[in-house]
This record gives C-alpha cells, structure tokens and sequence, in this order.
C-alpha cells in the first residue's frame, strides 16, 4: 500500500481543521448539558431570602392577660344533666364549637355568656370519631364576639399553651401549660395539671390567643388531651355544605 506524503502546508492546514473541529464538538456539549454551578445559581435567584421570609411572619406573642381579655368573651359554659362543660363561639350568630360528650345525648342544652347572657343551645351536628360537637343558639340578641383559629402546624414540643373553661362549675378559668407531644391518634397532649373536669369543650390556645385544638380529657397522669383544630374546622366545612345545600333545596 504506497504511503500518503503530506506537504508542510497541507500538514498545517489538517492540523488547523482538527482543531476547529474539537473546538465546535466542545462547544455544542457545554451548550446542552448546562454546569451544576448555573443551576445552583439559577435556583438561588429565585429562592426567598430566609430573613425577608422570617420578618413577614415573625410575631410577638401576647401576654397571659392578653389573651385571657381576647378570648374569655367568646368562651360559654354549657350546662347539662350530666354536668358542665365548656364550648367556643366561632360564628358570631351563635354557632358554638365543643365536645361529643359534654352535649351527650341532649339534643339542647342551657348555655351561659361570659358576660352572663343565658340562652338554649340547639345540637345541630356531630364527630363521633374526633369527640366534636356544634351547637347554635336560639336568638343571640346582638352579634356575639368569636374565637380565631390557628395552624398546629407551627407548634413545638414545649410551647406555652393555655386553657379556659368551666371547672367545678366556675366560668372563665385560665390555666397555663406546654404542649408536650402530638399522640399517635393526632391529639394533642398537654402537660399536667393544664384541664380539670369542666375544661372538656374548651379552646386550647396558643401565644397569640388563637384556639389551636378542643380540650377533651385528662389522663390518670393528670396530663390532658385536645382535639387538633384542623378536625374541627373539618367539621365546620361540612356543616356548612350541608347547610348551603339545604337552603338551596328549600328556596327551590
């Protein structure tokens, strides 16, 4: 096979075409497989900078007396033949938030205002599987002051929580605990000595006087129980589908 001779200029130009060649092939992958480092960039861009994130949400917590004068208004005692319980304004037309077993069995019962006012409360829907109850009251005589409801999801294992209630029959006690551990059935758990007996149905709060579940019992260690707010809300939502689409069915 005879050998192909190349000439000086004939070999620099093939050297040159190489070149140009590697270079475009080069090229072409950087283009289609961008580096790590640009999409980390990329993605930073377009994060929220932690501290602007922090600012908008950051909040001061209210003092004990805050929250008692936020709240306690729109606390009832609900009264019962099987005893006294506690219960939540949540709707300013008188819709009342408390538990399944204060309400037991008693399709209305007497309930009493922080500030004294008497009324019938109606038993209108309930949760066995959470222990919920909503009732409504038989003609408020003005719009009645409600409770807030917050999020679980910010809360920590040993937050400041606080209760009201009814124990022993007395209206309006405030007690003051921390949130010790979120139970396998998604109760809340409180620490000892937060609920007595008469505290069933009552807000549990959080630091800025929001109710974040219902308070439902007391263990034999003294420690006490709540229902997660979001079931309660839960509640509400589907009472108030019922509702709309029985109104809906009686105009038609």
């Amino acid at each position: 096979m005879p050998k192909i001779r190349l000439g000086k200029w004939q070999f620099w130009l093939l050297s040159i075409g190489l070149i140009l060649l590697l270079g475009a092939t080069l090229k072409v992958f950087t283009m289609g497989q961008p580096s790590t480092r640009s999409s980390e960039l990329a993605t930073t861009k377009l994060a929220p900078e932690p501290q602007a994130l922090a600012a908008g949400t950051d909040r001061q917590p209210l003092t004990t007396d805050e929250i008692y004068q936020r709240v306690n208004p729109a606390v009832v005692t609900i009264y019962t033949a099987q005893g006294v319980g506690a219960g939540s304004i949540v709707r300013s037309d008188g819709l009342v938030l408390t538990n399944r077993h204060v309400v037991q069995n008693a399709p209305e019962v007497k309930i009493k205002t922080a500030n004294g006012e008497s009324f019938v409360g109606k038993v209108i829907d309930l949760d066995l599987r959470y222990d919920l109850a909503l009732l409504q009251l038989r003609g408020p005589s003005r719009h009645l002051p409600t409770v807030t409801f917050a999020s679980t999801s910010q809360l920590k294992l040993g937050d400041l929580v606080f209760a009201i209630g009814s124990p022993a029959g007395k209206s309006g006690v405030f007690t003051t605990g921390t949130f010790t551990r979120l139970t396998q059935h998604g109760s809340l758990q409180t620490s000892a000595g937060l609920l007595s007996e008469g505290n069933s149905g009552g807000p549990l709060l959080n630091r800025h006087g929001e109710v974040i579940g219902i308070n439902k019992g007391v263990l034999t260690d003294r420690s006490g129980l709540a229902t997660s707010i979001e079931a309660a809300k839960a509640l509400i939502q589907r009472h108030d589908v019922i509702y709309k689409r029985q109104n809906s069915t009686i105009q038609s």
